[in-house]
Parts: structure tokens; sequence; C-alpha cells
């Protein structure tokens, strides 16, 4: 039994209050659209550590975050990791369910990668955010 795939779902849960989506989501079935508390601004410094783009297919950034992860961790052993998708708000419903739906599958990409570069999986948390532009398909990990 894997559990930090089910860690990992849990705390992607704990970015909005528990509801029927995240049943209908851990048991496969289509990912609901964003509502706009999933979409709120959350608290996260000004800069992201790293940037990660997924709008690329070739682009491997498996060393780059995990040296990103260690310097971190390095300066400060408690860290916690904010793994944000951005969703473009003023993009059709469509366009803001595919970004979710990828988003997500991203950003369980990066939290794995960060915790075999040794951050606890109680201190990586994922999430949405809401961006008022056209995002790129992409991953931002933010540290406090």
């Amino acid at each position: 039994m894997r559990i930090l795939p089910i860690a990992l779902a849990l705390l992607l849960a704990g970015c909005h209050p528990f509801d029927q989506r995240d049943v209908a989501r851990w048991l496969g079935g289509a990912p609901a659209a964003p509502s706009q508390t999933d979409l709120t601004e959350a608290d996260l410094p000004a800069l992201p550590l790293v940037t990660l783009r997924f709008d690329q297919p070739d682009a491997d950034t498996t060393a780059v975050l995990t040296e990103a992860a260690q310097d971190a961790l390095e300066r400060k052993p408690t860290a916690t990791f904010e793994v944000v998708t951005p969703v473009p708000t003023a993009a059709p419903r469509a366009v803001q369910d595919e970004f979710v739906r990828r988003g997500a599958d991203d950003a369980r990409a990066v939290a794995d990668t960060l915790a075999t570069a040794g951050v606890p999986p109680e201190r990586l948390h994922l999430g949405l955010r809401g961006d008022p532009g056209n995002p790129v398909r992409e991953v931002r990990v933010y540290v406090h």
C-alpha cells in the first residue's frame, strides 16, 4: 500500500472544505470546476522558489526542483512548501476545468519529487490559485 499518494490526496483535499467534489475526484469521476473559494488568493510569499512549466513535453524538472528543495531545507529545516497551480479566472469554465485537471496531476508529480528530495509529506500543501491573466501550464512552488 502506498501511503504517500494517499497523504498527498488528503493534502490536496485540504485546499478547500471537504465536499462531494472530493469524493468524485477520489473515485475517478470528472474533475469539478473550481469554485471562487478554490481560487482565492492564498497567503504566499511574493516570489516562488521555483516555477515549473509543463507546456514543454521534454522538460525534465526533477534535478532543478530537487536542488531547490534541498537548498531551502538547508536554510530552513522546518520549511513548508506550497505547490500551487494557477487557474485562469477569466477563461471559460471548460478551460478552467482543464487547468484544474492537468494542474492536479502536475502538482502531485511535483509533490512526489519534493517528497523524494526529503520534504516531509506533512509540510507539503497543494492548491489552486486564481490568475487573471493567461497562465501557461505550470506549477509554482513557494516556501514558508
